[in-house]
């Protein structure tokens, strides 16, 4: 068994020399992302969901034909430099929700795209409304040999909990069998999903759903697999033969854009008791629920329980975020640890503070053991770690 780091919700801003996922950075590209930010944050295994997108995937095709990425057997692209690639394509729904079909090799790919051309009406760029509802297409990522994953599940815009329903089963009836992970976005943690029973059926991921390169990695999970490949990834959701995830590492949900509920009249973050539908400022209904305001609407148990195996979510800034860590630093500590994750995780406090200083040493200290003092996000802004962290 071997123990991987994965980042499997990453966009692409532009291929091709054409816009792909047009909130997103023109820079994030697949093979500097392959070659670049995913060593720089110490990923080993990456996912674009943006690989459905035609101008993605002629890119891809011309990197396997060059011998830069070489398709694993059981599933899975191998880069040069060891990075494992994961097609994905996450596509909105007849409901409203964001799903990524997760597809193990390029000629299933190929049959994905065949199958949306008529249903999108402009497949080259990302994330787009297709004709087909959440049933459908779990039938062809089934079809395709892949599999779906509901997008940042948790959140007011798109995500299947946030706006779609408080019960999956009820929509899905026995298709949800089909569903075996669950991506907790960046304003929920594993305390506060696994307060719906539901969910005690899915493997939980956190992902970066990175629309920059900086941000790639900002959310990530540790693998325990026997193999990099498409299939070892499969059977590590399912928690087959000791492969499963050993932690899932995200932001605190209060760094989160939508952790509570904001007040689009008056502008304000509430802090009332969850959940708030009505400003109790103005008396505005103009609310865009938080998720800790929506998963206390939803909830079916008082006690968090936590089912047998519940990876530990192990709360984390990325680097960039820590106070008193410029560009200039950032640059320093990477060039002399590699990459982000062996600075967050791995690096001693002791060596952290030659690079550093005592400062920033001592809230990546703090940050491994406990939770950072957050000043809240919401209304889609992000929270920020207070500076009397150490």
């Amino acid at each position: 068994m071997r123990n991987v780091y994965a980042d499997l919700h990453i966009h692409i801003g532009r291929s091709k020399g054409r816009p792909v996922k047009i909130t997103a950075s023109r820079n994030l590209e697949v093979k500097p992302l392959i070659y670049n930010d995913a060593p720089r944050k110490g990923l080993d295994m990456i996912g674009v969901v943006d690989a459905g997108s035609p101008l993605v995937s002629q890119e891809i095709q011309e990197m396997i034909n060059s011998g830069e990425l070489n398709e694993h057997p059981q599933g899975g692209l191998r880069a040069k430099n060891g990075v494992l690639l994961i097609l994905g394509c996450e596509i909105e729904t007849k409901e409203g929700v964001h799903l990524i079909s997760y597809l193990p090799f390029f000629k299933n790919l190929i049959e994905w795209q065949k199958y949306m051309q008529t249903r999108v009406r402009n497949l080259t760029l990302s994330t787009q409304k297709a004709n087909i509802t959440f049933k459908e297409l779990i039938n062809l990522a089934f079809i395709c040999d892949g599999f779906v994953c509901p997008a940042h599940a948790f959140t007011p815009h798109k995500g299947v909990y946030g706006f779609y329903t408080e019960n999956l089963t009820k929509e899905l009836g026995k298709d949800i069998s089909q569903i075996k992970a669950l991506e907790l976005g960046l304003s929920a943690d594993t305390n506060m999903a696994d307060l719906i029973t539901e969910t005690r059926n899915f493997t939980f991921l956190s992902n970066s759903d990175a629309h920059s390169s900086i941000n790639v990695g900002r959310e990530y999970n540790l693998l325990r697999i026997r193999d990099m490949n498409f299939n070892e990834l499969r059977l590590c959701l399912e928690n087959i033969d000791g492969r499963k995830i050993i932690a899932n590492y995200g932001i605190d949900p209060q760094m989160g854009k939508y952790n509570r509920s904001y007040c689009s009249s008056c502008e304000k973050i509430t802090e009332d008791d969850a959940p708030v539908i009505v400003c109790s400022s103005c008396g505005s209904r103009d609310i865009i629920m938080g998720v800790y305001d929506r998963i206390v609407q939803i909830k079916d148990r008082d006690e968090l329980v936590h089912p047998i195996g519940r990876p530990p979510y192990l709360y984390r800034v990325p680097l960039k975020d820590i106070p008193g860590v410029g560009a200039k630093m950032y640059d320093k500590l990477i060039k002399f640890f590699f990459n982000e994750i062996e600075v967050l995780e791995k690096a001693t406090i002791e060596d952290i503070e030659k690079i550093a200083g005592d400062n920033i040493a001592q809230i990546i200290s703090k940050m491994r053991i406990n939770r950072l003092d957050i000043t809240p996000g919401g209304g889609g802004k992000y929270g920020k770690v207070k500076k009397n962290n150490y």
